[in-house]
């Protein structure tokens, strides 16, 4: 570092009193690897936000818009009233280079995972001075390519910036260096701190390659009979065309602040010995790093020297050794094939031997079995500007079952040659293989089911099962301890590599080998698909003959017979009663499955209606109002007597999924077992081991008495049979897993509909296309539609209903109150993946196309002000005594307003009090049909917000009497919401709702 740095960007903390920062970006990003294609910014309204208190700035940089606030609640709020708008210059079409292959091309996809979830970690930048100080989450491993990447961008040099970290956490590096970017640019602006919270993009996408085929050497016609031809000495010629640009993309701040001068900010670090890879000119943004570009290279270009070695019927790694030049690389091949034992096979073996094991496998032998070989090579630049090169290779044997596509791999070998590893604490070599074949079982992935809890990466078929394995560890050249010391990276993730990644990077191309040399099925996806290798299988499978396919016809009825005896159970009105139990032993629940169960019950909102007012948690006794009279909740805490403490699993399945009591009584809908029966069981498991956990509480809610003839428990029997469908949730395949996740969760543990879907006379929710979602009541509120929220009078974009489910506020839709604040606080508990998926879901219901992709709409402009709004009014009350009287009750609604409601709801009138200030211009309870919602803020106030940050609303209903609020009520519906119709007669709704406890 030249000089001294100033007072406060030396610590290894960030300073206390850092501003908050929040960036608007387009819809959709695009980038040609040399400058910025996607859209550009057209229009900014900052007047409103630069007005709000507690804003310190709005920065605009070409297309790059963000502010900087005293608090981030402020700083979303002010970004959010930007409502920016964006010049669409459409996709920019993925051109291949001049030399790429005109016929029809194999194409490797490696899926990229969605990354940790980062909610929390931040970044903080001060630029000051001609230095910039930077304090980072999580190791320095990141810290040469961010400093190049900043030093770009703020124009400095790499020794005037500071770097920092703190902790130690897994997080993906682009999300760093988007949030030290956006950081960097509006401490720059300010002149002082700035903090940015991370994100990370909504989808991972995918990385692929199109691979022209090798071909296969001329064939001597001098070789005898059966025997292989001369392989050549050099490596055949390949073209790998990628449909990204084959680079690390710059910052998104970059790309918008400097959009003509946005090259790639790293190159993939693996070397294309065998292939040369090319680029497209343009396309979308992939989130992905140098190592996992490497590794997307890697898997392709080992995948097609194998496929160059079958076409030739010569054995795979005879053939590497064939055409590798003399060299580490080489000696590392050699060396590893004589210490795993590789015997060559005679030509065209390896796939006769397949093809014998396929048709024995018809026979009912053992699985199929067989062997692969990859390697990889990485050249890095030091900080001196010197070069590194590391080798590494792997031999892995796999055995296959044909019926199922499960893979384990039984053997795995690995060697590796490198000039420079990384300094590490490490153990004896024999205990580290271990940790490569855990490694390689994340870099292969386990795409999360749609009732993963927290994991929601793209993909979602069923992967390759990878079962304990022998290990042996060969290097070549090297001492043990620096093996060791490569062996003690942290582990690899599927798409995250180590620094010293060339380790695990022929991991995924050397099992896809061994697969396809055990079965003659070259797999082209990472991570790998068992159903896709089962059914290339099915093929070679004898066909069924009459008596199996009478024992098939069989099971069919059997289950039909089942699914009717079933609808007979649930119908039948006496249902029996389960014994009660010791109870569990808790002691055999794992601390994964209690947090899973955690999670299940947060979403569910478990506590909200099992927790009476001033009452011990989930002890029951809250009353829920419905058309049929009032319903007691009950007691879910393990108390043996008050409680479900003596509740055998069977039981409470049984309560979750039919609506059935232990003691065989039928339970009211109003417990939402419709939804909860779309739990899958490790889910229900999960929850039954939380609630077991609990402290018990003794406490014995009010019994439910309703009137006749709704007291009558068995008729639910046959209400049950009409409206009740107890299987589980089933995934959309044409869907995405975030899709099938946020549907999980809105239709299962949510329970969404039972509060936002219309009811029929028998109180049973409308599930028809129109109904589902469409609005509803709870709790004296009117839940709105959740159907179209991407098509409304004002629009929801993603980011704005993930903030909104996240937080409980949105700028330009208003705060959650009601019964929905505390489903905010269970969303809070939810990893940010989850509530994500349900934005993806809810955006995509019918009604409209999702607001991620689509130009957004603007919400009807209100009237400036009451006297906008009424001007005709005096001309008119001298000929209408009506319009006269609306005058006056508008004028005192005016004055009600500007006395009690001003301060917290214009901008720039004084300090902020409570918390945000909410404007009311597009608060979708001013647009409503009915003043409900509205009475009900107004008497009772928000007196336990969603979200601590946005302060509390104070009640009125002592305040103001009955005519005050008449007019304002039509004061704020003339003002901010002039084009609906005025609400009439609403005396009898503020009686109501005064009435009504809050």
């Amino acid at each position: 570092m030249q000089g001294r740095l100033p007072a406060g960007l030396d610590g290894a903390m960030p300073p206390a009193a850092a501003l908050h920062g929040v960036v608007s970006r387009p819809p959709r990003m695009a980038w040609d690897g040399r400058r910025y294609t996607g859209p550009g910014l057209a229009r900014l309204d900052d007047a409103a936000a630069r007005a709000m208190p507690g804003v310190v700035d709005v920065v605009r940089i070409a297309h790059f818009v963000g502010v900087v606030a005293v608090s981030a609640v402020l700083a979303r709020q002010a970004a959010e009233m930007l409502a920016p708008q964006w010049r669409s210059t459409g996709p920019v079409p993925a051109t291949p280079p001049e030399d790429a292959p005109e016929a029809a091309a194999q194409t490797y996809t490696w899926q990229l995972p969605a990354h940790p979830c980062v909610e929390g970690l931040s970044v903080t930048v001060w630029c000051v001075a001609g230095v910039a100080g930077v304090w980072l989450p999580g190791g320095g491993e990141r810290h040469a390519s961010l400093r190049a990447e900043l030093a770009g961008l703020l124009d400095l040099p790499g020794d005037r910036i500071h770097l920092a970290s703190a902790g130690s956490c897994i997080v993906h590096d682009l999300d760093v260096m988007d949030a030290a970017a956006d950081a960097a640019l509006l401490s720059r602006a300010v002149g002082r701190p700035v903090r940015i919270f991370l994100q990370q993009p909504a989808e991972a996408g995918a990385l692929s390659l199109a691979a022209q085929p090798m071909m296969p050497a001329a064939q001597d016609p001098q070789a005898p009979s059966g025997e292989a031809a001369p392989l050549a000495s050099e490596p055949p010629a390949a073209c790998l065309h990628a449909n990204v640009h084959w680079g690390v993309r710059p910052s998104l701040a970059r790309l918008l602040a400097t959009p003509a001068q946005a090259a790639a900010s790293a190159r993939s670090a693996a070397q294309g010995d065998p292939a040369i890879v090319s680029a497209s000119t343009g396309g979308a943004l992939v989130h992905a790093s140098s190592t996992e570009l490497g590794a997307m290279q890697v898997f392709a270009q080992e995948s097609l020297l194998d496929e160059a070695a079958a076409r030739l019927g010569a054995d795979p790694l005879a053939h590497r050794l064939s055409v590798a030049p003399p060299g580490p690389g080489r000696e590392l091949a050699r060396r590893l094939a004589e210490q795993s034992g590789w015997q060559a096979l005679p030509s065209g073996a390896a796939g006769a031997m397949a093809l014998d094991q396929r048709l024995s496998a018809q026979d009912g032998m053992p699985a199929l079995r067989g062997r692969g070989y990859a390697s990889a090579h990485v050249r890095t630049g030091d900080i001196e500007g010197g070069t590194q090169d590391s080798w590494s290779a792997w031999v892995v044997e796999v055995a296959v079952e044909p019926d199922t596509g499960r893979v384990d791999v039984t053997r795995l070998v690995v060697g590796h040659d490198s000039q420079h590893l990384q300094a590490a604490q490490g153990a004896a070599i024999h205990e580290q293989p271990p940790q490569l074949l855990d490694s390689a079982r994340r870099l292969l992935g386990v795409p999360a089911r749609f009732d993963d809890w927290g994991a929601t990466a793209a993909g979602g078929a069923a992967p390759l099962a990878l079962a304990e394995a022998g290990h042996e560890m060969v290097h070549a050249q090297r001492d043990a301890q620096e093996v060791r010391t490569a062996l003690a990276q942290p582990p690899v993730a599927q798409g995250r590599l180590a620094a010293d990644g060339v380790l695990t990077l022929p991991a995924a191309a050397a099992i896809a080998n061994a697969i396809f040399d055990a079965t003659g099925v070259r797999l082209r996806q990472v991570p790998f698909n068992s159903e896709q290798l089962r059914q290339a299988l099915l093929p070679s499978r004898p066909r069924a003959t009459p008596r199996a396919w009478y024992k098939r016809g069989g099971l069919w009825l059997a289950a039909g017979a089942g699914a009717v005896a079933g609808l007979v159970t649930m119908a039948w009105p006496g249902k029996p009663a389960i014994a009660p139990t010791d109870g569990p032993d808790v002691s055999l629940y794992s601390d994964a499955a209690i947090e899973r169960g955690r999670l299940v019950a947060a979403a569910g909102d478990c506590v909200v209606c099992h927790t009476a007012p001033k009452g011990e948690a989930n002890a029951g006794g809250l009353g829920l109002e419905t058309p049929f009279g009032t319903i007691y909740t009950t007691n879910i805490t393990p108390d043996n007597d008050t409680g479900i403490g003596r509740w055998s699993f069977s039981a409470f399945d049984r309560a979750m999924r039919e609506g059935v009591h232990r003691d065989g009584r039928q339970l009211y809908p109003a417990f939402p077992y419709t939804a909860f029966a779309k739990l899958t069981d490790a889910d229900m498991q999960a929850l039954y081991a939380y609630l077991m956990v609990q402290p018990p509480v003794r406490s014995e809610p009010p019994k439910t008495e309703l009137a006749f003839p709704y007291k009558l428990r068995p008729t639910l029997a046959g209400w049950n049979l009409l409206f009740h469908d107890n299987s589980v949730y089933q995934p959309d395949p044409a869907q995405s897993l975030a899709w099938n996740r946020g549907a999980y969760l809105v239709e299962g543990a949510g329970h969404c509909a039972a509060c936002h879907s219309p009811r029929n006379a028998l109180g049973a929710e409308k599930r028809g296309l129109g109904s589902y979602l469409a609005g509803g009541e709870a709790e004296g509120w009117t839940a709105p539609a959740l159907n179209q929220l991407a098509s409304g009078a004002t629009p929801w974009t993603a980011d704005e209903l993930f903030q909104y489910l996240r937080t409980g506020y949105s700028a330009r839709h208003g705060v959650a109150a009601g019964p929905m604040a505390p489903v905010i606080h269970g969303l809070a508990e939810l990893p940010e993946s989850d509530v994500r998926a349900i934005t993806t879901y809810l955006l995509d219901l019918p009604g409209g196309k999702a607001a991620g992709g689509a130009e957004r709409k603007e919400a009807p402009a209100p009237a400036p002000a009451m006297s906008a709004a009424t001007d005709a009014l005096p001309a008119a009350a001298a000929r209408q005594p009506d319009a006269q009287r609306l005058f006056v009750n508008h004028a005192n609604g005016e004055r009600i307003y500007q006395n009690a409601c001003a301060a917290c709801h214009e901008a720039g009138s004084g300090p902020t009090l409570f918390g945000v200030k909410p404007s009311l211009a597009s608060n979708p309870n001013l647009h409503a049909a009915t003043p409900d919602n509205l009475l009900q803020v107004v008497l009772h106030g928000i007196q336990q917000p969603a979200n601590e940050e946005l302060g509390y609303m104070p009640g009125f209903k002592d305040s103001l009497d009955d005519r005050q609020v008449q007019d304002l009520l039509g004061y704020l519906r003339a003002r901010f919401a002039p084009q609906a119709r005025p609400w009439q007669d609403t005396e009898p709704a503020i009686d109501r709702i005064r009435k009504q406890a809050h």
